[in-house]
């Protein structure tokens, strides 16, 4: 099946377990410090947090990560048709298209490149 924005890859940006908060809420506003972003949308469960990231008053400027919150793990999401150019609409496309709520729901699918993309 061909997807609009092409293939997803997961790529690990950091280690979290030395930085790791109190609660998930301090976990992201951290992250969010690192590239004074603002999150313009958050899913979160028990096992992970997607985050829409975005510089504030940049429309364009959005990138997905996923935090695994069991191994503290940041991932950033990307595909092969959008380079770090996700709009609020773009983002809401590609979390039903591509169904990323199993990657908040079970952050352990990113470890497996081969299960990537395939959920």
């Amino acid at each position: 099946m061909t997807r609009s924005l092409g293939k997803m890859s997961a790529h690990p940006l950091m280690d979290w377990r030395d930085q790791a908060k109190e609660s998930v809420d301090q976990d992201v506003q951290a992250f969010l410090q690192l590239g004074e972003a603002i999150a313009t949308r958050w899913i979160q469960t028990q096992k992970g947090v997607m985050l829409l990231q975005m510089v504030p008053g940049d429309i364009t400027s959005g990138a997905i990560y996923v935090l695994d919150r069991i191994r503290q793990v940041w991932y950033m999401l990307s595909f092969e048709a959008c380079e770090c150019e996700f709009t609020k609409e773009k983002f809401d496309r590609a979390y039903c298209e591509y169904k990323l709520f199993h990657y908040v729901d079970q952050p352990g699918l990113l470890l497996n490149p081969a299960l990537v993309g395939q959920a």
